[in-house]
């Protein structure tokens, strides 16, 4: 779903980048993004599973224990899908990482985990289409539109690049633009 790779920028040495899938709901894409993050920052002892101790650096980055806690308090016996909702708005992540974090922390224990889950096999959450309620829109990046629009103003991409490198139609670019720009006395002026 992700990928961390170092890409050799000419004269400047190479710079870390993180790929996710762009057809992923937000809620995926910013976990996805923390668990690439935990690749590229943590040093995993011999013997340590790397994919489970990135998935275990993603939802502490993404849900900090002392917020959850704050939350829903340090042990549960049961929880409302209400309650995994709203959660899921606060920290924006899936609710299946919002369980996976509860029990990593000991507020779920481990029947309750496993209740919960066969809830969401019932419910058609662990297969595709992975349809959990509440999809939540993945984030864009306001520097690479920034750059984007730098890029097509200085004539460096044309508008059908431009509209590539932000996934959407050509005739929809002028609607993510500034229209109606600002007259040169405006601009010279910083208003």
């Amino acid at each position: 779903d992700g990928l961390t790779a170092r890409v050799r920028r000419s004269r400047k040495g190479a710079v870390p980048v993180i790929v996710v899938n762009g057809k992923d709901w937000g809620e995926r894409q910013r976990f996805t993004l923390a668990h690439e993050l935990g690749h590229m920052v943590m040093d995993v002892a011999d013997g340590v599973d790397e994919e489970k101790a990135a998935h275990r650096f993603a939802g502490a980055f993404l849900m900090p224990a002392d917020a959850l806690w704050s939350e829903i308090g340090k042990h549960r016996t049961s929880i409302s899908g209400k309650e995994l909702i709203y959660l899921k708005r606060l920290f924006g992540v899936s609710i299946q990482a919002i369980t996976y974090r509860c029990k990593d922390l000991g507020i779920f224990s481990e029947p309750l985990f496993r209740r919960l889950f066969q809830e969401f096999n019932r419910l058609g959450w662990r297969s595709p289409p992975y349809k959990e309620p509440e999809i939540l829109k993945a984030e864009m990046p306001t520097r690479f539109k920034r750059l984007t629009f730098r890029a097509l103003s200085e004539g460096a991409v044309s508008e059908s690049k431009a509209a590539e490198l932000l996934s959407v139609p050509l005739h929809a670019l002028d609607a993510l633009m500034d229209v109606n720009p600002p007259n040169e006395a405006d601009a010279a002026n910083g208003g």
